[in-house]
């Protein structure tokens, strides 16, 4: 939300101090090249990647001490921020630090948050690759800059029902009711995933840890942008000082423009805080798995979520040929994305995705796609998905109902299922439960 804040302050300020003063600002801010972000259009839909990370490399050295001296960079929060000009709306879709998935470029799966090791790019990538969420824009902040923003808003204010501590986070709230939470305890907040609440005399912890977390997260954001809308961007000098406090804690792609801030942050002046809409991925926890305590997507309820967080009419139900069928598929082309496109358009068509990557284009005259002994008639089905076709080849080293695509000359694209009438969206219901704190 930390995007959001950014395009709505600037726009007060060019209000308050002029277009040269916003162009200055915005020329503070850090910016990094992100492979793999598409072209953001004027007037469509975009969608921003905000990640918190939990660096410590850049704290105060105070708060060093006070979140530990962890080496190393991880997305401890992935946001997936939605703004569509047209419907005048903003969505949110966050991804579970825990969550395990195909992580793009390296063949093999890991936990979403080690995605950012090797930098932006890579979870760019794994999330247009996982989710066929494509990514417009990136926004990091790490743990100070969360909280000199929420300063320079003058704080926010979080109800709380019960009292309610984490000591793990340094959450500590002693009584019920309307709280001003200034940086500090507003990152306490957002950071806290063994969140406990005193009920009847008795102290009870939310079991949910991290899922409880995104939940919080969603209700405070909503009071983050209340406070930026309503209290401190009304305020020249407040918003000079929050303009100031942003530039110097975020850092953003090199392709975000100021143009784009100022056009955006003009629609969404007059948002309304409470028609946020917010998702979570739905996950599974597995009884056991290699890497620990972890968390899994929930199929098919994670593509429903993604489809509604994207304004997407649901595909038609899967043709049986496609049901069970994992694919492979490999660009041979050598079309920078092509294979991440492709797989997503095949999963909404109802197929599985194994994984994604390069195949060598010599020799290549045409699509391919490789099967196991007896399974021709799915890889038939398959190639009259494919505008263009693909020859089909046996390969014994294949098993189960696995497929290999291999995409080459005279590739069009995958054909798009016939959908239903699309339904009228609904807004989401809040996800709180009762001791969850919220926005005032």
């Amino acid at each position: 939300m930390v995007g959001c804040s950014l395009l709505l302050v600037l726009v007060v300020v060019v209000a308050s101090g002029g277009y040269g003063y916003v162009h200055y600002r915005f020329g503070q801010i850090r910016s990094v090249k992100v492979p793999g972000l598409r072209k953001a259009t004027s007037g469509r839909p975009m969608n921003l990647l905000v990640v918190g990370s939990d660096s410590r490399a850049t704290l105060d050295d105070g708060n060093v001490g006070r979140y530990g001296n962890v080496a190393g960079q991880r997305n401890d929060v992935t946001l997936v921020v939605r703004v569509e000009p047209a419907r005048h709306r903003v969505s949110l879709l966050s991804i579970p630090r825990d969550l395990v998935v195909p992580i793009a470029g390296t063949g093999g799966q890991n936990r979403i948050n080690a995605a950012f090791a090797d930098g932006p790019g890579q979870l760019v990538r794994t999330i247009e690759q996982d989710f066929g969420i494509p990514i417009h824009h990136y926004v990091l902040i790490d743990f100070d800059g969360f909280q000199a923003i929420v300063d320079a808003l003058g704080g926010i204010d979080v109800r709380f029902p019960y009292p309610s501590r984490d000591a793990k986070s340094g959450l500590q709230v002693r009584d019920p009711g309307c709280r001003h939470l200034d940086g500090a305890a507003a990152l306490a907040l957002a950071r806290s995933r063994y969140f406990t609440y005193q009920r009847d005399g008795v102290w009870r912890s939310d079991p949910w840890a991290d899922l409880g977390r995104i939940r919080r997260q969603h209700a405070f954001l909503q009071a983050l942008v209340k406070a930026a809308l309503t209290e401190g961007l009304a305020n020249p000098v407040r918003a000079n000082a929050f303009a100031a406090s942003v530039v110097r804690e975020i850092t953003k792609d090199d392709a975000l423009k100021v143009r784009e801030v100022i056009g955006l942050g003009a629609e969404f002046r007059s948002f309304d805080p409470s028609k946020l809409a917010t998702y979570t991925v739905p996950i599974t926890v597995p009884s056991e798995h290699p890497l620990g305590a972890v968390v899994l997507p929930k199929q098919p309820d994670t593509g429903r979520v993604v489809d509604r967080f994207l304004g997407r009419t649901p595909p038609a139900a899967a043709p049986a040929t496609a049901k069970g069928v994992t694919v492979t598929v490999l660009n041979g082309l050598g079309t920078a994305g092509l294979a991440a496109r492709t797989a997503s358009s095949l999963r909404q068509a109802g197929y599985r995705i194994g994984s994604t990557g390069n195949a060598p284009a010599a020799g290549l005259t045409g699509s391919r796609i490789a099967y196991p002994p007896g399974r021709l008639a799915d890889a038939k089905a398959l190639a009259r998905r494919l505008n263009g076709g693909a020859r089909l080849q046996q390969d014994p080293g294949l098993d189960g109902r696995s497929l290999t695509l291999v995409v080459g000359p005279g590739f069009g694209g995958v054909r798009a299922p016939a959908a239903p009438k699309p339904a009228k969206p609904k807004r989401p219901t809040p996800d709180l439960r009762d001791y969850d704190p919220r926005s005032c």
